[in-house]
């Protein structure tokens, strides 16, 4: 009996682990990621939509993009820019046409090629706090608040998106 108690803690304990490259969104990646946007070459001012791309069926995308907009509520404020929602799900790409940015949520490994190449074509800056993504070079940008703040941008997918940081950013990032 106590065998069999010591196996389920163990097991529970496991199942608390979030899986690899599952990133749950916070308020603070949130407030990090919006922060970014006062440092982009060309700043936007005003409201600006945040397309954040989903896959209705894969739970950790759909959650982590209800959790996105969520935080973002109506509008968050940011510097000159107020970022506000616009669920997307991943087989509705055209709908980015207007967006100011995308966010890609996490489980889309499958589909971030697809997204990416909408993103270029809009020349729209992609931004997960899945590293993968980034490291793989299909986002642009990756941010962590977490044990501590970690910013990450992908050099040759932001330049693939033509987008520019100012030198001062590039001093307190991690550029791969």
């Amino acid at each position: 009996m106590l065998a069999l108690s010591r196996t389920l803690v163990c097991a529970a304990a496991l199942l608390a682990i979030p899986a690899p490259g599952h990133a749950d969104v916070t308020a603070k990646d949130v407030q990090v990621a919006a922060r970014t946007f006062g440092f982009l070459a060309t700043k936007p001012t005003g409201s600006l939509t945040l397309a954040i791309v989903y896959a209705p069926a894969i739970a950790d995308s759909k959650a982590e993009a209800d959790a996105l907009s969520g935080l973002l509520g109506s509008g968050l404020a940011a510097g000159g820019v107020t970022l506000v929602p616009s669920l997307v799900p991943v087989d509705q790409l055209a709908k980015l046409a207007g967006a100011g940015a995308v966010f890609v949520t996490a489980g889309l490994s499958a589909h971030q090629d697809a997204v990416f190449a909408a993103a270029k074509a809009a020349k729209l800056l992609t931004i997960a706090t899945d590293m993968g993504c980034v490291q793989s070079g299909k986002c642009v940008l990756g941010v962590r608040a977490e044990p501590k703040v970690q910013i990450v941008v992908n050099k040759a997918a932001a330049e693939a998106c033509q987008i520019g940081f100012q030198p001062a950013f590039r001093m307190m990032i991690s550029e791969i």
